[in-house]
């Protein structure tokens, strides 16, 4: 059984479900997932992409629907009995139900484990440890962190490695995104949750707006993961789907929201800017109450890993149209600066390991199957 409750965690179970099924051909698979999933030939019986939240308060108009998704799911694990339960990301939903298998005598593996190591507390920490029976770890300080714990746990290199790749040049892409000849060509990424399109996405857009009002001739394009995609973007602002990499790939600059694609943009080598609004009682929490930037001094994974400013960081009330196209315009008018990010993108992509993570978590994830 795969559980991948967010877009992202669907593309990684994608790749995943494919090397498994090379070294497995006659494993079977069904469970939690999206588009991506179903077409790797998993038997998806429920999709609760389009719930995905962050935030306390943000979490709270999909409680019930997820409640209730729960229900089903545990009902379909008790039914199904699966050799396997593989939970990707989602902590929110993934990790209650790891203790649930755990309770139910099933075998378990988190692929993008929940983040208890970076902003979590050593309580936490042990107790992901003690409930999953292997962690796949794709930092390596998570590696540390949960060995430390007790885990048993591995690593391979990030999975992003091997899945961030265009397939077109940049002059290709450039072409089939209406974009040849275009004197930027500018990425906005405002993320795949309703809460994100619905307060992000007015902003990246009116400071494309003031972008373009002072550099004449600049392309905008929104890559989109989501399949069938949003209705946000106005025809001025056309939607690229499923096919971010090569939309990313000839970009000179992303405007993104805090997540994935801030590394998936830094692994192509892509100048970005982190842009993300919260509602003030969950910022509020996560500051004085969990003292959320007391343990981590970066809210983007490029900066955390190089644990340098390397990428403008904008959040509440600094996230605001005109603040994000000053942070635009400042980069793409430095070739120093571009050049300067670019460099520590490289050392941040070698720190990452060496391509093949998935086929090596994979193979290990057969091997404690067996086990």
């Amino acid at each position: 059984m795969i559980s991948a409750g967010e877009v992202s965690g669907d593309v990684h179970g994608a790749h995943l479900v494919n090397e498994l099924k090379k070294l497995r051909p006659d494993a079977e698979f069904f469970g939690v997932g999206s588009g991506r999933l179903a077409a790797a030939g998993v038997d998806v019986r429920f999709d609760i992409s389009r719930r995905g939240t962050i935030g306390i308060f943000e979490a709270l108009p999909n409680l019930l629907p997820l409640l209730a998704a729960f229900r089903q799911i545990k009902k379909m694990v008790l039914a199904e009995k699966p050799d396997l339960v593989i939970l990707i990301d989602s902590q929110g939903i993934n990790f209650p139900l790891a203790k649930f298998c755990k309770k139910a005598g099933l075998k378990t593996v988190y692929y993008i484990a929940p983040q208890e190591w970076l902003w979590g507390t050593p309580k936490n920490v042990k107790l992901v440890a003690e409930t999953v029976g292997l962690i796949v770890a794709i930092f390596p300080k998570e590696l540390a962190a949960y060995k430390k714990a007790g885990a048993n746990v591995v690593y391979f290199g990030h999975p992003l490695v091997d899945i961030v790749k265009p397939t077109m040049s940049r002059e290709a892409a450039r072409a089939k995104f209406a974009a040849r000849g275009a004197k930027y060509v500018i990425s906005l990424c405002p993320g795949s949750r309703t809460q994100e399109l619905k307060t992000l996405w007015p902003v990246l857009s009116a400071a494309a707006r003031l972008i373009a009002a002072q550099l004449p001739g600049t392309k905008f394009i929104v890559p989109s993961a989501l399949r069938a995609g949003p209705s946000f973007a106005p025809g001025d602002f056309p939607v690229v789907h499923d096919d971010t990499y090569n939309a990313l790939s000839c970009s000179d600059l992303a405007l993104c929201a805090s997540g994935t694609i801030n590394l998936e943009a830094s692994l192509l080598g892509i100048p970005n800017i982190m842009a993300y609004k919260l509602s003030w009682p969950t910022y509020l929490i996560g500051k004085y109450l969990l003292k959320i930037d007391k343990k981590i001094k970066y809210f983007s994974m490029p900066n955390i890993l190089l644990d340098e400013k390397i990428i403008p960081e904008l959040v509440m009330g600094d996230a605001t149209p005109r603040t994000i196209a000053a942070a635009a315009l400042e980069i793409l008018r430095d070739p120093d600066r571009q050049a300067a990010m670019k460099k520590a993108f490289a050392r941040l992509k070698t720190g990452l390991g060496a391509p093949g993570a998935v086929r090596r978590a994979a193979s290990a994830i057969v091997n404690f199957a067996a086990a």
